[in-house]
């Protein structure tokens, strides 16, 4: 029988630290980019192999199918195994595709999955921390990396190394993404329960009314065209709001489903709203969200976006006239707040009254004590 694969400690949280070789002997270097550079081939005859035979199951390869590999590669038995199981992976990306729609995908990002066989990670004796040493079919060399500030954050907050690390190449520098794991906290059973709206003029705006990074838009509008590696700056930037929220009191958080929000979008505003658009990092914001809700114990629930920038938390009524631009008042009650703030509170009321949404309210006059 042929077992599937199956991560040890699958009930843990998963996060990485990349850390990047600038302090290694050039010699070391080239051996292990060769190395690299031929094990990204050796995935791509295992995909090919896969998709020829239509092979999409999620068991691993069997033995005589990587023993093909070890004659004809001269590799040892371990690394063909731990090849054909990243190929089986990228392979079976295609799976949930109709079979009209599914393409024979290529493997481009020059990157390793390494279990415990085949690296150690001991302390160092010198001027560095720790000693990275390889074995089992790669390169028989010891690379020195030093501690960093992220590997510090984890260790320091009971997060532990797992058994396992990612090899690879991105711009032409040599890399590792050590990778930590952490039990799953229970979910909090006490605290607020928070309405995030996330949006592109004000990353965060919350229904306890906080609009966090209102200053992020005019940084964008500032710089005029892309610069490289502006991107990762506003990544970084949105993380910080993130930080911001306060984690500690809340129970549950609540935010718009915007699968494809920005999808076909281009071409139809302006040229200054679609280069806000284009640094509208929403899903690596949820992706964010997610990772630190499963971190803190909240619970995150995703609501309806119909109407929630229209409709008014305090009456009921729903006007799209309610909405100018950034400000919200009410054509009923005259009920005033920023639209980012309104759409954030209209999630909590959806959570409060236990619907997916505003469709589904059964009165249109809603009063919540707190407003």
């Amino acid at each position: 029988m042929i077992k599937k694969y199956k991560r040890s400690n699958s009930g843990s949280m998963r996060r990485t630290s990349r850390i990047y070789f600038t302090e290694v002997n050039a010699g070391k270097l080239k051996q292990l980019r060769t190395f690299l550079f031929f094990y990204s081939q050796l995935v791509n005859y295992y995909i090919e192999m896969f998709w020829a035979s239509k092979n999409f199951s999620s068991q691993l390869a069997n033995k005589t199918i990587t023993d093909k590999a070890v004659v004809r590669f001269n590799i040892t038995a371990r690394l063909a195994q731990a090849a054909s199981k990243q190929a089986k992976e990228i392979v079976n990306s295609q799976r949930k595709k109709s079979e009209n729609k599914r393409t024979m995908p290529i493997f481009k990002n020059i990157t390793a999955n390494l279990d415990a066989r085949f690296f150690g990670i001991n302390n160092f004796k010198g001027s560095f921390d720790y000693a990275l040493t390889f074995m089992s079919g790669l390169p028989n060399v010891i690379i020195p990396f030093n501690k960093t500030k992220p590997t510090n954050a984890f260790t320091n907050n009971g997060w532990t190394l797992a058994k396992s690390i990612r090899l690879g190449i991105k711009n032409n520098r040599l890399f590792i993404d050590l990778i930590y794991e952490k039990p799953i906290p229970a979910l909090k059973e006490t605290g607020e329960i928070l309405g995030v709206d996330l949006g592109y003029r004000v990353p965060l705006a919350t229904s306890d009314k906080q609009l966090i990074g209102v200053e992020l838009k005019a940084k964008i509008q500032k710089i005029g065209k892309r610069r490289k590696g502006y991107n990762h700056y506003v990544e970084t930037e949105l993380n910080r709001y993130i930080k911001q929220l306060a984690w500690k009191e809340i129970k549950i958080l609540l935010l718009e489903r915007l699968k494809n929000v920005k999808k076909n979008k281009r071409g139809k505003f302006s040229r200054k709203v679609n280069r806000l658009l284009s640094m509208w990092q929403y899903a690596k914001v949820t992706k964010k969200l997610e990772q630190r809700c499963a971190e803190e114990g909240v619970l995150l629930k995703f609501k309806a976006p119909w109407k929630t920038s229209q409709h008014c938390p305090l009456c009921g009524k729903i006007d799209d006239k309610s909405r100018k631009a950034a400000r919200f008042k009410c054509t009923g009650c005259g009920f005033e707040e920023h639209a980012d703030i309104v759409g954030a509170m209209n999630l909590k009321v959806l959570e409060l009254a236990g619907v997916y949404s505003l469709r589904s309210l059964k009165s249109k006059a809603v009063a919540y004590k707190w407003l």
